[in-house]
């Protein structure tokens, strides 16, 4: 009920912006579905992985580069199979994917294992930003420790990463900038170096 995630799919254009404006380095952007905010560099991994994240009845491969469907067909809609497959492929190695074959079914694979054939796919559109909303949800330990370094990689690249987490060491830990949300609306602001349990505690149950 904070109203975080529904304030994400607002930036990308999947939920309609009631007020507000957003803006990417500097300049005002409408995003009015999520294709265009890919278009405009801001592509988002949401909460709920298996409803809204994989395409359950596709393979490993497929789930990786559906969103450079475009980008990789010719004038005649025709798919440069190749290409896909490098993309595939480099998706795999790069995020480290543990399947059998690129061509494995993705409901196969480990929950932790998803959300990086979810993270490859958006990656592999080089966004600018990058949302990520609950991303260690519903994986082990050493799933949540590769998502971490992932992040922060992510970040020393230039990529803007807003991440929405309930988990208080997720967002003390990997945050420079926290921005806390109550009601569908912005209670406070800390920065890293000021930002404690109790103070982020303190301002998710301020009252309004």
């Amino acid at each position: 009920g904070a109203g975080r995630t529904e304030a994400m799919r607002a930036i990308i254009g999947a939920d309609k912006l009631q007020k507000g404006t957003v803006y990417l380095r500097g300049k005002a952007i409408v995003n009015h579905d999520p294709h265009q905010a890919m278009l405009s560099g801001i592509v988002m991994v949401p909460e709920d992985r298996k409803t809204q994240g994989i395409l359950g009845n596709l393979d490993v491969a497929d789930n990786i580069t559906i969103s450079l469907l475009d980008k990789h067909s010719n004038r005649f809609g025709v798919l440069d199979t190749s290409e896909e497959a490098t993309i595939a492929q480099k998706g795999i190695e790069e995020f480290k994917i543990r399947t059998p074959s690129p061509h494995k079914k993705i409901l196969e694979l480990s929950g932790g294992n998803q959300q990086k054939c979810i993270v490859a796919r958006w990656m592999a559109t080089n966004p600018k930003v990058l949302i990520l909303d609950e991303p260690t949800k519903g994986i082990d330990i050493g799933a949540k420790a590769e998502f971490y370094a992932m992040i922060c990689a992510f970040a020393k690249q230039g990529i803007g990463v807003i991440l929405v987490s309930s988990e208080m060491s997720e967002v003390l830990g990997l945050s420079d900038r926290i921005i806390v949300m109550r009601a569908r609306k912005i209670s406070g602001e800390l920065t890293a170096t000021d930002a404690t349990e109790d103070k982020v505690l303190a301002l998710a149950m301020a009252e309004e």
